[in-house]
């Protein structure tokens, strides 16, 4: 009887997230929160529980094949029309999501036959908030899957698929996500690139100014947020590749000021970084004016995913060289500062 598990970990993006979707460079990093997968050998069945959700579910073979194949035609016709239901209705139930990433594994290696399993799932990544839940979930369960079906670990393969599934989730993702939760560290990721390893560590001088607050899940998904751009980009292409462009040079700033320990500099450049994302409507009301209270205690933050325009936007990244006074900014929110470990371990057999 077969019996493994396997862990993948969310990510945070330093700089970068929506203009990496129209192939600008980003800078993300792997973090400490991490998606386990477990799977054993089951009689003829295939079965998914989700620790998180407290929910399962059992399905055929032919049905996981059913599901998968409605899944693809839905996305092929999500591709041509950008019907944001459609693309919701296709990961409607927590469930759906696992079952298609199984789905496109099979699919990539043409298995028409496959043992019996019982596949767990219990994630410390927070589901919808900008830190990559669904990439590491896609690698984990493929990592998963590539073991139980005695085949050798092949990250760029498995990366592949798991591209192929982020879209059926998210549309028109980047790849970034699925990436750095495959490679881990800290990375650069451009979508006709790759991942490439930044080749130089981050202080701890710098490293220990980066928190995280997490503002709660957004109304909005990801692939709304992206499909919400791509709206912007279809009707006004100039403003918002001029703001891409900016986002780009602003990622090659911090790039340097990473590699030669400036703090100053991180602090204007993620500044910047967020005016620009909020140009573009990604950013709502709410999460501004936290924001703008971390500016003015000396401090800079930004949106870390595809952000919201109702209220919470998910996980916000700060960069402040003050901890005491980011404390202060934050009590009147009602919020607390994290740390997290960067650059983590990527894939990983347990």
């Amino acid at each position: 009887m077969k019996h493994l598990k396997v862990s993948a970990p969310g990510k945070l993006h330093l700089l970068g997230e929506h203009a990496v979707v129209y192939n600008k460079p980003a800078i993300l990093v792997a973090v400490d929160k991490r998606t386990f997968v477990e799977i054993k050998s089951a009689e003829n069945v295939f079965k998914v529980t989700s620790v998180n959700y407290k929910k399962e579910l059992t399905l055929s073979f032919k049905e996981v094949l059913e599901k998968f194949k409605k899944a693809e035609s839905d996305w092929n016709t999500y591709d041509k029309n950008n019907d944001i239901s459609l693309l919701k209705s296709i990961t409607r139930d927590p469930l759906d999501y696992p079952f298609i990433i199984i789905g496109q594994f099979l699919d990539h290696y043409k298995i028409n036959d496959i043992q019996g399993f019982e596949l767990s799932i219990d994630s410390q990544v927070p589901v919808g908030c900008g830190m990559g839940s669904s990439g590491a979930l896609s690698v984990s369960i493929i990592g998963a899957l590539t073991l139980f079906e005695n085949k050798k670990i092949d990250k760029k393969i498995i990366n592949e698929i798991a591209f192929l599934a982020e879209q059926k989730k998210h549309g028109k993702p980047s790849g970034g996500d699925n990436s750095t939760s495959n490679y881990g560290g800290l990375v650069r990721f451009k979508k006709d690139e790759g991942v490439k390893p930044l080749p130089f560590g981050v202080s701890d001088e710098i490293r220990n100014n980066f928190y995280i607050i997490n503002t709660g899940t957004p109304d909005e998904s990801t692939g709304e947020m992206v499909s919400k751009v791509r709206n912007l980009f279809t009707e006004n292409e100039l403003f918002v590749q001029e703001i891409m462009d900016r986002q780009e040079e602003l990622v090659k700033d911090l790039y340097l000021a990473l590699e030669k320990n400036i703090p100053k500099q991180i602090t204007e450049i993620i500044k910047m970084g967020e005016k620009n994302l909020e140009k573009i409507g990604v950013v709502s009301d709410y999460v501004k004016k936290i924001i703008r209270d971390i500016e003015k205690s000396g401090g800079a933050a930004k949106i870390c995913g595809a952000g919201g325009t109702t209220k919470s936007t998910g996980i916000i990244l700060i960069y402040h060289t003050d901890l005491k006074k980011l404390k202060e900014v934050l009590k009147s929110h009602q919020l607390t500062p994290a740390q997290l470990s960067l650059g983590v371990e990527g894939l990983r057999e347990e």
